[in-house]
């Protein structure tokens, strides 16, 4: 049993190093555990026991010795605790797999038997060595989840509001009508003029989107609910702006230029859009565009009459903002006057959110929806040039 008591010894010098009180209930369990042993010997000797009820209740006492109170567990950091766990439950392993030989020891005075202790060696802490379950995590909000187009139609034509879902608006017609003011001859009827006007009726509709995400994955996320919103929303702008450029470019003026260069075409739609009497006051066009002007530079290095860049590349032509905007066609500007178009919209852009929809509830599903019912009211088509750059 020699063996055994350095063990013991070994241990006993481990857990003086902790707190009085836990060093004594682990003496306390270790003598404990030593005189069930010496009973269970002299039981066996005695009563001639059988090995398999004695081997039993070295069981016990091995479950007993592996045990501290748990008031005395919490005063000991966590992955000092674990060792000593780990070296009782080592030595119990040692007494239950070498039961015979301790038992043949103890006939001989504790003679004759040994064994090692597979333990992990000291060394130093690491993640992968030392760590059971995952590091800590630090959350950091991220405010750039996605792109956003800049400017939406939305901020640059007028909304609205209108009670039903279908807008009627007078247009008056090109040419306006049919004769002419003149000078009266005296004595003679005074020229004579009409005019022509068409109603025009537009019908709104909804356009709309919806996702669906489970509760868990919305209690889980605590960013996703407000990305969510932002989302649906750009999304559904995106969509509208597609919409309402395309049947910009339907209706506009065409745009028509002799002129080499970016600048010289963007010049050319300003006084194509003057003569027929509006006044542009914005500029749509892609990046790519509004690089050409930056980079336009004709043979003498200066470019035309009119054009002026800021340190922050804004470029003004005649006064004219040029905006790019990445939902513009490829190579394609839109020159026009904001006044005369707008958007009208029976329902405001919204975004709701239901577990009432399909089997939502019986799944733990979340429904958002984001839509509006509008429509884009060209009160003078003609009023845009939609040109090549």
């Amino acid at each position: 049993m020699s063996e055994l008591k350095a063990f013991e010894s070994a241990l006993e010098s481990k857990l003086a190093e902790q707190k009085a009180e836990v060093a004594a209930v682990t003496e306390k369990a270790a003598k404990q555990f030593e005189a069930k042993v010496e009973q269970i010997n002299e039981e066996m000797t005695k009563s001639n026991k059988a090995i398999v009820e004695a081997l039993e209740e070295v069981k016990e006492a091995k479950a007993a010795f592996g045990k501290l109170s748990s008031k005395a567990e919490s005063k000991v950091a966590v992955s000092y605790n674990d060792h000593i766990n780990a070296i009782k439950a080592e030595i119990g392993n040692v007494i239950e797999k070498g039961w015979n030989d301790i038992k043949n020891a103890a006939k001989n005075g504790g003679r004759g038997f040994s064994a090692d202790l597979d333990m992990k060696a000291v060394g130093t802490m690491t993640l992968g060595n030392n760590l059971t379950g995952s590091a800590y995590v630090s959350y950091v909000d991220n405010p750039y989840m996605r792109s956003f187009v800049n400017p939406h139609l939305r901020s640059v034509f007028n909304i609205i509001p209108v009670s039903t879902g279908s807008v009627s608006f007078p247009r008056g017609n090109s040419p306006v009508g049919e004769g002419s003011f003149g000078k009266q001859t005296e004595g003679n009827g005074k020229p004579q003029v009409d005019y022509d006007v068409t109603v025009v009726n537009t019908a709104l509709s909804f356009i709309a989107g919806y996702a669906k995400v489970s509760r868990q994955m919305i209690d889980d996320l605590p960013f996703l609910q407000a990305y969510l919103q932002q989302s649906l929303i750009e999304d559904f702008q995106k969509a509208e702006d597609t919409y309402y450029l395309n049947a910009i470019a339907a209706s506009a003026t065409a745009g028509s230029s002799s002129g080499a260069n970016t600048a010289e075409k963007f010049i050319d739609y300003y006084a194509q859009l003057g003569a027929l009497g509006w006044t542009p006051n914005i500029a749509l066009t892609t990046h790519a565009g509004w690089a050409g002007l930056l980079k336009t530079k004709p043979s003498d290095y200066s470019v035309p009459g009119g054009v002026v860049i800021d340190a922050q590349g804004n470029v003004r032509i005649a006064g004219v903002p040029v905006i790019p905007h990445s939902l513009v066609t490829a190579s394609k500007i839109y020159l026009m006057d904001s006044s005369k178009f707008a958007i009208a919209q029976q329902s405001g852009l919204s975004v709701r959110s239901t577990e009432f929809d399909q089997d939502d509830f019986i799944k733990n599903l979340i429904t958002f929806r984001c839509e509006a019912r509008c429509e884009l009211l060209q009160f003078q088509p003609s009023a845009a040039v939609y040109g090549a750059i």
